[in-house]
């Protein structure tokens, strides 16, 4: 893959959150996290082109996107990453502007960042594509804006997000292994999840802001323990009962291994063995239906480059 070609391909990831814990709510009406994520290779497809003709132009196969398409993070990261590009410079102007071909094959609001995913995979495809005319900061300031998750993504495969899951402490590459997902193919707004949280289950309080020391402390404090934990399965279980129906039967057959990840609804299970995933899956497909899979754990960034000159 060159710098300013007319048409890359490049495959966008899913995360998974190993753990989710909800440390109170923020001044900002957020609400702090200490979150640890990583990649796997659930992958959507993108096809990006550049064209003469003005605009981004959206063109989505594989799962229905709800909602208007004028609105989808796709179209507002590059219509930002325009113009950011036109701002910064007379000389750096884009004529024209993009096609997008995006394959949906990541489960929609299922708590595995797809569409977070999407955003960053097409700032990273664009800003390669002409020839890298911001740099990382800007790139990764453009995903602020857009979104909590969107900044893991063209980052470490494995980190821990905090604040409101945007400001990223990159961790060492995860473990090598496998992962089970079971999504009930029932929609749960991410918003509903949050608002049903019971204030009571904060660790500090609300309002407030984890000092760096705190922070150190209660990630390391979290990563020892080897605990996983989501603070939004109470929420999402009352929301859903579909997720703890899976959280129940996974939990028989793998105890002390099973989480929801994200805001759910998609649960999932680790493994080493692609054997021993496989066969848990068979078994949670037979019994519970709806969508399943078995995914590796990514170890290396899908953008090693970084989009950088």
């Amino acid at each position: 893959m060159n710098p300013e070609t007319n048409t890359i391909y490049l495959r966008s990831p899913a995360k998974v959150n190993l753990s989710l814990l909800v440390v109170g709510k923020r001044p900002d009406g957020y609400h702090e996290l200490l979150t640890e994520m990583i990649m796997i290779d659930l992958y959507d497809d993108i096809m990006m082109e550049k064209v003469k003709e003005q605009g981004i132009h959206l063109r989505i196969s594989g799962r229905p996107i709800d909602g208007n398409p004028g609105d989808n993070l796709v179209v507002r990261a590059l219509s930002g990453f325009i113009k950011t590009v036109h701002g910064k410079s007379s000389s750096a102007r884009i004529s024209g502007g993009f096609a997008v071909d995006l394959t949906k094959k990541i489960p929609i609001g299922a708590g595995l960042g797809g569409g977070s995913s999407n955003a960053a995979t097409v700032l990273w495809g664009a800003n390669w594509m002409m020839g890298c005319p911001l740099n990382q900061e800007e790139v990764l300031r453009l995903c602020q804006e857009l979104g909590s998750d969107v900044p893991f993504f063209l980052g470490s495969p494995r980190a821990m997000g905090v604040g409101r899951g945007d400001r990223l402490v990159p961790l060492p590459p995860p473990a090598p292994g496998f992962i089970v997902l079971w999504n009930p193919e029932v929609h749960l707004p991410t918003s509903s999840v949050y608002q049903s949280l019971d204030p009571a289950t904060f660790e500090i309080g609300s309002p407030f802001e984890l000092t760096e020391n705190e922070r150190s402390t209660r990630i390391n404090s979290l990563l020892k323990s080897g605990v996983l934990v989501n603070s939004l399965e109470e929420p999402a279980v009352r929301l859903c009962p579909q997720v703890g129906e899976g959280l129940r039967f996974l939990e028989k057959i793998c105890p002390g291994n099973v989480r929801m990840t994200g805001s759910g609804p998609t649960i999932f299970a680790r493994f080493d063995s692609r054997d021993e995933a496989q066969s848990v899956q068979k078994k949670i497909a037979d019994r519970l239906g709806c969508w399943s899979g078995v995914f590796q754990i990514l170890v290396t960034s899908p953008f090693p480059e970084r989009g950088e000159k």
